[in-house]
């Protein structure tokens, strides 16, 4: 009786520890996401680098000039490959951004394109298509089109 004891115990203090590495491993990949996605944001809200850039000579992907979003270098943006630009970012994660007006209704790039980021996503399928483990959202203020919006960027795994 002792022994089995023992062993249950064990199967017990065994299955609580497994359980605490995962959620350890969470937390820490939700960390690693949100910093990615903080990061992303900042450079996005900067000029980025070279300051004139253009998608085939971009060190640094920019496209605001004082918190107001450079139309240029948006498009020129929305031509960067998406593998290109994930490696300019410095991430491993899949991320989408677009924009959202006053009354949150979303702010097309152009007449074709929605948003910026992994090909066949958009900002009402990601769930769908993508299911990822862990999603992130960061949102920052931004004047586009000399009016107030919200740039969206979604970081996932």
């Amino acid at each position: 009786m002792i022994v089995a004891v023992l062993i249950f115990g064990a199967a017990i203090l065994i299955y609580y520890k497994a359980v605490t590495n995962l959620s350890e491993q969470d937390e820490a990949l939700l960390d690693d996401l949100l910093i990615d996605a903080k990061t992303i944001s900042g450079s996005l809200m900067s000029m980025g680098y070279p300051y004139n850039w253009s998608k085939d000579n971009v060190v640094r992907i920019g496209i605001s000039d004082d918190n107001r979003i450079n139309e240029t270098k948006l498009e020129q943006f929305s031509r960067i490959p998406y593998k290109d630009s994930r490696k300019l970012f410095g991430t491993i994660y899949d991320y989408y951004v677009f924009f959202r007006d006053r009354n949150n209704n979303i702010m097309p790039f152009n007449e074709s394109l929605e948003g910026i980021g992994k090909p066949g996503v958009n900002s009402t399928n990601i769930q769908i298509i993508e299911n990822p483990k862990k999603l992130v959202k960061v949102t920052r203020l931004v004047v586009k089109d000399l009016d107030i919006a919200k740039m969206v960027i979604y970081l996932w795994y």
